[in-house]
């Protein structure tokens, strides 16, 4: 029985010992190098986070500035701690505002992200098409169509020696071939729409002639009943939208004009089967 009992008092001596050692090396001012790995390894995950969420255009520059301030804080306590002996406390604390960094990242990330914006590639071929059809249909006068082409391609040369080997561009790069998109953009719609002015009385023009056929075709019995209504009821939704287009002497935009003709053609060819 007494051997027992010696046995179970050395148990628990040996327990308080363990305990107190733990106790005294945590309470203990030393270096605490793994501690010191374990905060530098966060430091450069933050950093590269940081950078690739400008890169894609998840963070904006201002948030990233305000994070990457955050971090120079941190980093520049993390060097007055570096191979100093502290208590082990010290280097919880600032792993610990490594970590609430982090999640405020991570947070801002879905939040931040924008509704995605057409890439500046897809912006390109776009404008290219428009420059296209402006000088085939003769909308795009010769020396304006020739400017414009000749600026949308140093801007797909830039966006391309930007983007050659992989590379991601800069948040700058990227915001300058936005900008200089945008600005060729407002230029060819202003060109496309002084045409428009001088094309808009063909669009009344036609709108007129249809009603004409519409109206003698439910005269004549030509246009069936159920036919003369369809027709009559679409008609009536382009001469509405061609209106508001128009109103107080507002120049259409290109596609708006080339949207009214094509609803023009298709309805004028479902007319022709009943003439």
């Amino acid at each position: 029985m007494k051997k027992q009992e010696i046995k179970r008092v050395g148990y628990l001596a040996a327990v308080m010992v363990f305990g107190l050692i733990l106790i005294t090396g945590c309470a203990s001012i030393q270096i605490w190098p793994d501690y010191q790995r374990t905060a530098e390894n966060k430091m450069v995950v933050i950093q590269e986070k940081i950078g690739d969420g400008l890169k894609s255009g998840a963070l904006t520059l201002d948030q990233s500035q305000i994070f990457l301030t955050k971090l120079k804080i941190i980093r520049t306590d993390y060097m007055a701690l570096k191979d100093k002996s502290v208590y082990r406390d010290v280097w919880d604390s600032l792993l610990g505002r490594l970590d609430a960094l982090e999640e405020e990242i991570n947070r801002a990330f879905p939040r931040i992200t924008r509704i995605e914006e057409p890439r500046n590639e897809n912006r390109i071929v776009a404008l290219q098409r428009t420059i296209d059809d402006g000088r085939i249909n003769g909308r795009l006068p010769l020396a304006e169509g020739r400017d414009f082409q000749a600026r949308l391609d140093g801007i797909r040369s830039d966006n391309l020696r930007m983007t050659e080997a992989g590379r991601s561009p800069t948040y700058e790069e990227t915001a300058g071939i936005s900008r200089r998109i945008d600005a060729l953009g407002d230029e060819i719609n202003r060109a496309l729409a002084r045409t428009t002015r001088v094309e808009e009385p063909r669009s009344g023009d036609r709108i007129a002639v249809l009603q004409r056929i519409i109206d003698d075709g439910r005269t004549s019995g030509r246009l069936p009943l159920t036919e003369g209504r369809d027709f009559q009821a679409r008609l009536d939704a382009i001469r509405i939208d061609y209106s508001r287009m128009t109103d107080g002497s507002r120049s259409p935009t290109h596609e708006e004009t080339t949207d009214i003709s094509r609803r023009l053609d298709l309805l004028e060819i479902n007319l022709s089967r009943y003439r």
